[in-house]
């Protein structure tokens, strides 16, 4: 008697999850038991089925052109039936073996890429800083200058802009004072602006509001703003806050050159990008080196952020250079620490008339925020 395959048999008035019922070959015809099917193996094809591709489907047509089909139940029936099926059958049954395989084959390469995307991603994820920093490394500093130029002409076409006078020439003397060796030339301006901020362009601008100069006790205390600016041209902050706002697409256009589709919105965010906690710190940090490096009393870092804390009280309404820089009262701590355990025995505080230096500064009478001004 021929050995019988237990399996499910779909077709027309059959519900969709098949029924179960028993197979079997007899010579070259298929013969299902308690069903009127006796189908010769020529009328047959085989394919493959399942999620894993691990599935056999023997199909064939009946005489009204209805399509029927039965599916060995586990792999144990699907070895009976390649073991009894006729000679005529075995070629068919080998491709459905290679095609398996094949598409096993197939279905692992793209899982193995998908997995490899996911272990990418999460790489990314996990070391997105470092990737960050990678990418600003690699835009050259003509890019830089090219995009901060454009946005200084944008700054100079709202007409506050002061390029010359005592102002200016105290931010330039005190600045170059602590760039000395820099890769960048920097230029240095001062914002008639009475909100109290300063911030840094791209290859070494530096723009510095009147109000702020207003509000520093001393040049000591502008000193330690400017030194904090620098550091965030010197370490390329600024770029690596431009690639998290921008988008990797418009990044890809400064790498190869073209800083002309980025310009507006770095413009737009001037005076007001916040930088991460991270970078503040190593602002605060690189730049009380650098006061320490040029003899500049670094006092004037702590005092400074402390008085504008105290100032800004529950408001810090026209305190733009605090209220961008999070967490002051942990960077007047840090600052503080550093003084204690880096003192600098030979740093003398600048020699300067401050106070003729604010005497010459021109009185702003609107607040910025009335101003309609497209860099805010």
């Amino acid at each position: 008697m021929a050995e019988r395959i237990e399996t499910l048999i779909y077709g027309t008035g059959l519900p969709p999850t098949g029924v179960k019922v028993y197979a079997y070959f007899v010579g070259q015809r298929l013969v299902v038991d308690g069903m009127p099917i006796d189908i010769h193996s020529s009328q047959i094809t085989i394919s493959v089925g399942g999620f894993e591709h691990d599935e056999l489907f023997v199909n064939w047509q009946d005489e009204q052109q209805q399509q029927w089909a039965i599916k060995p139940i586990g792999q144990q029936q699907i070895q009976r039936l390649v073991q009894t099926a006729p000679e005529s059958l075995q070629p068919l049954l080998k491709k459905w073996h290679q095609r398996k395989r094949h598409l096993n084959v197939v279905w692992g390469t793209i899982a193995g890429i998908v997995l490899s995307v996911l272990l990418m991603i999460g790489l990314l994820v996990w070391q997105y800083d470092n990737f960050v920093s990678w990418v600003a490394s690699k835009i050259p500093i003509s890019t830089e200058q090219q995009l901060g130029n454009a946005v200084l002409e944008k700054i100079k076409a709202e007409g506050d802009l002061l390029e010359q006078g005592k102002a200016v020439e105290t931010v330039s003397q005190i600045g170059n004072r602590l760039t000395q060796g820099s890769r960048y030339k920097y230029q240095w301006y001062v914002l008639e602006n009475d909100t109290v901020n300063a911030f840094a362009l791209p290859s070494g601008i530096i723009v510095v509001h009147s109000a702020l100069l207003q509000k520093a006790e001393n040049a000591d205390e502008l000193a330690a703003v400017l030194a904090h600016e620098v550091q965030h041209v010197e370490q390329r902050h600024s770029l690596k806050h431009m690639i998290n706002s921008v988008g990797w697409a418009a990044v890809l256009t400064v790498v190869l050159g073209d800083a002309s589709a980025i310009t507006a919105v770095i413009a737009h965010q001037v005076g007001t990008s916040y930088f991460s906690r991270d970078l503040e710190s190593e602002a605060d940090k690189l730049g009380y080196a650098t006061l320490v490096k040029a003899k500049i009393k670094p006092d004037g870092m702590a005092s400074f952020l402390q008085k504008l804390a105290d100032l800004s009280g529950d408001s810090e309404e026209g305190l733009a250079w605090i209220s961008s820089h999070p967490e002051t009262k942990e960077r007047v701590i840090a600052i503080q620490q550093l003084l204690k355990e880096q003192p600098c025995n030979t740093c003398q505080p600048l020699a300067m008339d401050w106070q003729a230096v604010q005497k010459t500064l021109p009185k702003v009478e609107k607040v910025v925020k009335e101003k309609k001004m497209d860099l805010i």
